[in-house]
């Protein structure tokens, strides 16, 4: 198998051009060492977590290194301890005569800040209030030193080219001693790095000894590669060892066992070398993480109301304009108690989404809240398609049943709390009632708009005077002399004024009916006849 390396790291290993492998693995001319890329604000909001809440340049604007309070040209600069709105407005106009490209504060933001940051030229963005100034800063500046690249396919491909490189079989750790991936080359390899493969992680044996031998103490504080001596263990081989660290935060090690051949001088300067490659791709692998994590964060906090970022749509996967809509989906079952049985069914309905979407060849978001499933659609056309067949293999695997409500189309992501209230308030009207299993806001409008005013009822004491006057009356007297006449009045509404419709579904004459009405006039003072008054009535008895 020819293996061919990376250009970053081919170049940095020319430097030895007498380690045999790789001349054999790279029958080819070294090319020159090429710059770090710049990084962008995109780059920047990505790898540290950052919202971004103004970008006056775009999001692919190059930014330099991170800053604390130091208004240098292109600086991503740290706002530690400016919290005030005056604060902030003074150093932003700083920062834009300086030519900074960037200001990082703690939320929340002021529409006026935000307005000045436009004005000063100024890029601003958020970080959150559990990640410190001083990891931030550290993570800011692994981003500066490494600077953004083209990640391999995977860590294991990585694994297979520092193997070959540096002529044994490799693992990759993260700090906590968790096995990221491995090589597969053929290299021999001994029993202790077969039960950290099968485990993928290093066994708290194995943990308790290269403490003891101050391996650790000294592979996490040295950027020297560390030779692992042979321990007293059936088959045990030799290793070496290094820290992986970016900006000088770790980031995990990488661990090489002797082959037929000892690990020398020159295994060791290129273990060296190949550490800044893992650096970069654990830093991208960690950015991805980040990003599909932060795509259900972000659509949660977009389903709250809580976020509007210029990033939000990327995390999201949509396009940066556009039309889009809420599903709501819940078994039949639910009670939105949020109950862990709730929860794990609504994960299950939600991968249902993920593959059927996959189906029609669409990235849709989706995300798990209070025992539902929502996903946020960009196609609003494939909607009711896409929902249908969601209820349909759900229904089948899960049982019982579920249900699934469209919110109405939205064209901004503040907008999205709206169609989430009403696919919530449509899939409310499916749930636990016969009749179809996936609906529209348009299907039930009327239905919905009966539940939002009962809602109001509830919550606004002013209108419990609807259950007041003349209607309180009628109800009075049904219950205390078994007189009809609610059914009445509600008969004669339900029948739009046809007395004859009217008489006939509650049973009596039309003459008979029409009597009844004159008395309700007559006796209780409620004339049907005025509009206003049919109103109330009917509000009053279709909210009961």
């Amino acid at each position: 198998m020819r293996l061919v390396l990376p250009a970053r790291l081919r170049t940095r290993l020319s430097d030895y051009p007498q380690n045999g492998l790789v001349v054999a693995m790279n029958q080819m001319t070294i090319p020159q060492i090429s710059p770090i890329p710049p990084m962008s604000l995109r780059w920047v909001a990505e790898h540290a977590r950052l919202d971004v809440l103004a970008a006056p340049h775009g999001l692919d604007v190059e930014v330099g290194a991170p800053t604390i309070l130091d208004p240098s040209a292109g600086a991503v600069v740290l706002a530690v301890g400016v919290d005030t709105p005056s604060a902030r407005t003074e150093l932003l106009r700083a920062l834009g005569v300086a030519g900074a490209a960037a200001a990082v504060f703690r939320p929340p933001v002021e529409p006026g800040t935000l307005t000045e940051a436009e004005r000063a030229g100024v890029a601003l963005l958020t970080a959150d209030h559990t990640l410190s100034w001083g990891r931030l800063h550290t993570s800011l500046q692994a981003a500066s030193d490494l600077g953004p690249h083209e990640p391999l396919d995977d860590l294991f491909q990585l694994a297979d080219t520092v193997a070959a490189t540096v002529g044994g079989a490799t693992t990759i750790e993260d700090p906590h001693n968790r096995v990221l991936a491995y090589s597969n080359l053929g290299h021999p390899t001994d029993p202790p790095r077969r039960q950290v493969i099968l485990e993928r992680r290093v066994p708290g044996e194995w943990v308790r000894n290269l403490r003891d031998a101050g391996v650790f103490h000294r592979l996490w504080r040295s950027e020297e590669v560390v030779k692992v001596a042979a321990f007293d263990a059936p088959g045990y081989r030799p290793r070496l060892a290094v820290a992986v660290r970016a900006g000088g935060e770790p980031l995990g090690s990488v661990w090489v066992v002797e082959g037929d051949r000892p690990l020398g001088v020159e295994a060791e300067r290129a273990l060296r070398s190949a550490a800044d490659l893992v650096a970069l791709d654990l830093l991208s692998s960690r950015a991805a993480t980040h990003a599909r994590g932060r795509g259900d964060a972000a659509l949660l906090a977009v389903l709250d109301g809580r976020a509007a970022s210029l990033l939000t749509r990327e995390a999201l996967g949509m396009a940066p304009v556009g039309a889009m809509a809420v599903i709501a989906f819940a078994p039949e079952s639910s009670g939105m108690d949020g109950s862990a049985e709730e929860v794990a069914a609504a994960r299950r309905v939600a991968d249902f989404v993920t593959l059927t979407a996959a189906a029609y060849h669409r990235r849709v978001s989706c995300a798990v809240s209070g025992g539902r499933a929502y996903a946020l659609v960009s196609d609003v056309d494939l909607a009711r398609e896409l929902a249908g067949k969601v209820v349909d293999r759900a229904t089948a695997t899960l049982r019982p049943a579920v249900r699934a409500g469209i919110g109405a189309a939205v064209s901004d992501l503040t907008e999205v709390v709206a169609s989430r209230r009403e696919a919530d308030q449509v899939l409310n009207l499916l749930v636990g009632r016969a009749g179809p299993a996936v609906a529209g806001i348009d299907d039930v409008r009327a239905r919905v708009t009966i539940e939002r005013l009962r809602g109001l009822l509830r919550e606004h004491p002013e209108f419990h005077g609807l259950s007041e006057g003349r209607l309180a009356a009628l109800a009075t007297q049904d219950a205390e002399k078994g007189t009809s006449w609610v059914a009445t009045v509600r008969a004669y509404l339900d029948a739009f004024g046809d007395v004859a419709v009217a008489a006939d579904r509650v049973g009596v004459h039309p003459n008979t009916f029409r009597y009844r009405l004159k008395r309700i006039n007559e006796v209780f003072g409620l004339d049907l006849s005025d509009p206003d008054e049919r109103l109330v009535v009917t509000l009053r008895l279709r909210l009961a």
